[in-house]
């Protein structure tokens, strides 16, 4: 999957759309867990109650801590973690250049301010 450019949710609220860079427009659940086709009125009752509970009790330190709670792909992570070390580094290096430099002569570039790369379209 390329990088993705536009999401839209349905009218209903239950679909997430998202168009990528490979012109292909995909159809995603907005909530995850949440079954397709028709639910019988057992499972329904069960939900609204779980529902129920997770409002009245969600000031409870423990059930706030796991309604917070994101799972993150562990490849997610520790690219993540990689690329804040990056990150890091860069500025780092940035500092000492312009700590051992003559003053004025190292400016500062905020990121936004940095130059455009490409842009395609």
């Amino acid at each position: 999957m390329q990088r993705v450019f536009c999401t839209k949710y349905s009218s209903d609220s239950k679909y997430v759309l998202t168009g990528s860079d490979e012109t292909n427009i995909r159809l995603w659940k907005s909530l995850a867990w949440d079954k397709l086709g028709p639910v019988s009125s057992r499972e329904k009752q069960a939900l609204e109650y779980n529902e129920k509970l997770k409002d009245r009790y969600k000031y409870h330190p423990q059930v706030s801590r796991i309604s917070r709670h994101r799972n993150v792909p562990h490849m997610v992570k520790s690219m993540s973690a990689e690329h804040t070390t990056i990150r890091n580094a860069k500025r780092v290096k940035d500092e000492n250049k312009r700590k051992h430099s003559k003053p004025g002569s190292v400016p500062r570039i905020a990121e936004r301010a940095k130059p455009v790369v490409e842009e395609k379209e």
